[in-house]
């Protein structure tokens, strides 16, 4: 138990640990964004996902441009904790990669089928919110686990810091698209105020 306890304390850099109300909010976080993972899987996958009727939807553009924020957020978040200098050029450079991706997804779908929206972009497209939806429920349970402050794109440089026996500041600012570094901050200051 000391271990963990010394671990939590070594992630953190003299932050407090989450306490149960940032762990709750993280909790609630992991289980609607496993909704969204039971709605993409649940209704017919990846095939019905190439219905011409999906780019109507609203919701899945909305599902992508968050996952797209969250890319941004988590490519920066590791080009800091890597050392880079300029973290913004390694976002860009991610969204920009997506993209680009996106683009010629569309045009390899033009070209061959004559319908932008189906196989290779609605494929792209799928994966791309699967994966970042998974990778983000991941991270909100290790947060859990670990009491990781900050958001839910810290607990991978987190980890990484953790495994070199160095720190790691938590995430928080721009990075932090859902505002769990402010649950963190009033509950450690509830708890200084209650001391």
């Amino acid at each position: 138990m000391t271990d963990l306890a010394a671990g939590v304390r070594r992630i953190t850099t003299g932050t407090r640990p989450t306490g149960p109300v940032g762990r709750f909010a993280r909790l609630v976080l992991a289980v609607a964004l496993s909704a969204s993972v039971f709605s993409l899987v649940d209704q017919g996958g990846l095939v019905a996902f190439r219905n011409p009727s999906v780019p109507t939807e609203v919701m899945v553009w909305i599902l992508t441009v968050a996952m797209v924020a969250s890319l941004a957020a988590l490519v920066g978040a590791l080009a800091a904790a890597a050392g880079s200098s300029s973290p913004r050029r390694w976002q860009l450079g991610a969204v920009g990669l997506f993209v680009a991706t996106g683009v010629a997804a569309a045009l390899i779908g033009w070209t061959t089928s004559g319908a932008v929206w189906g196989f290779p972009l609605a494929d792209l497209v799928w994966w791309f919110d699967l994966l970042m939806l998974l990778q983000i429920i991941v991270a909100l349970l290790i947060a859990i686990v670990l009491r990781t402050p900050g958001c839910e794109v810290g607990v991978w440089p987190a980890l990484a810091a953790r495994t070199r026996g160095t720190g790691s500041e938590p995430g928080a600012g721009l990075a932090c698209i859902v505002g769990l570094h402010f649950v963190d901050a009033w509950e450690a200051d509830v708890r200084q105020a209650q001391r």
